[in-house]
């Protein structure tokens, strides 16, 4: 409908100039004949288009719909206005001239929109190839991250265990419990390729569960999450790295362990999360290791610039990182 319309409105300007050039009659006569040969070639090169010819036979065809169109829409022309053929050939001319304008603007019109289909058609392609490649580059950062967290807590986990059977059967069954729990969650999490909020929050859940039998009093957690936010798209294993550096290097070392808090707040068009604890904080150390350096290559791969990741300490008052990312963004 728009390429008709343009066609439409083209064939009204080639009338006007004619007309201004006292060519071939009025305006109105103009008007009639322009629009029976611009709408007959477009008509011929729209069903030509859809022929599977290529190359040569393509534009072979295209002169020909141009040519044809042209003698069609005179003839069209000249039944419609009741002016026939003149002694000089004027009308017979103003077909021509109409034709090979009209024509060969169409022409170069239907070529160039081929061309941009066919470019856009190669960008996709490349930009779904482009897509499928930094999946695979996130699940493979994903599978390393998770190689890194594990083997740590998953061995001080089951030594825990291995010490509580004798001295605690009981507390060793509910770490070993625990445990279980936090294996089938994060299996679960780590192989979806999206997820929720509240998905993270439960394999959380579960991690912290393991760790508080392990640390005793010495841990406490809390999540401070509006219910509404559990919804809202997370992608997986973002948190977990946050919360295992907050007691790996914050609490674990500090002898009276210390609390770990998970936030989160919708701020205008923006998701909030936070990962704060009191422990020892950054001190003399950056702060920033492998599993922070992936999580920011996940947001920038995910989101790009409008996800970022911040983390502010002082020594001896803990560490508060602060995520922040597109509230509505598809995973």
């Amino acid at each position: 409908m728009p390429s008709l319309l343009a066609t439409v409105a083209f064939n009204a300007l080639i009338a006007g100039f004619l007309a201004a050039l006292e060519f071939g009659g009025s305006f109105s006569v103009n008007l009639v004949f322009s629009q029976c040969v611009g709408l007959s070639i477009f008509a011929l090169l729209q069903l030509l288009l859809r022929l599977p010819l290529t190359g040569v036979l393509r534009g072979a065809a295209l002169a020909v719909g141009v040519v044809a169109g042209a003698m069609a829409g005179g003839m069209l022309g000249r039944m419609l206005t009741g002016v026939g053929s003149s002694p000089d050939g004027s009308h017979e001319a103003q077909s021509l001239l109409l034709g090979l304008v009209f024509g060969g603007i169409a022409v170069g019109f239907f070529w160039l929109r081929q061309r941009n289909t066919t470019l856009e058609i190669e960008l996709q392609g490349r930009e779904l190839a482009r897509l499928e490649a930094e999946k695979q580059a996130l699940a493979a950062q994903l599978r390393m991250l998770q190689a890194q967290i594990e083997p740590h807590f998953l061995f001080n986990s089951l030594a825990n265990v291995a010490a509580l059977i004798e001295a605690d059967p009981k507390l060793a069954a509910s770490l070993l419990d625990a445990l279980i729990r936090y294996l089938r969650s994060s299996l679960t999490r780590t192989r979806a390729d999206g997820g929720t909020l509240g998905d993270e929050v439960a394999l959380l859940t579960s991690y912290l569960d393991v760790l508080k039998i392990r640390m005793g009093e010495r841990l406490v957690y809390a999540f401070d999450i509006a219910p509404e936010l559990l919804a809202a798209a997370f992608p997986p294993m973002l948190l977990q790295p946050l919360v295992e550096n907050a007691i790996r290097h914050g609490l674990e070392p500090k002898v009276a362990g210390g609390c770990v808090t998970v936030t989160a707040r919708r701020q205008g068009d923006s998701l909030q999360i936070q990962v704060a604890d009191d422990g020892l904080g950054f001190g003399e150390a950056p702060g920033e290791g492998i599993g922070v350096a992936n999580i920011r290559a996940r947001l920038s791969a995910i989101y790009g610039p409008a996800a970022r990741l911040e983390l502010s300490s002082e020594a001896g008052t803990g560490v508060t990182a602060t995520m922040s990312l597109p509230a509505g963004a598809a995973l």
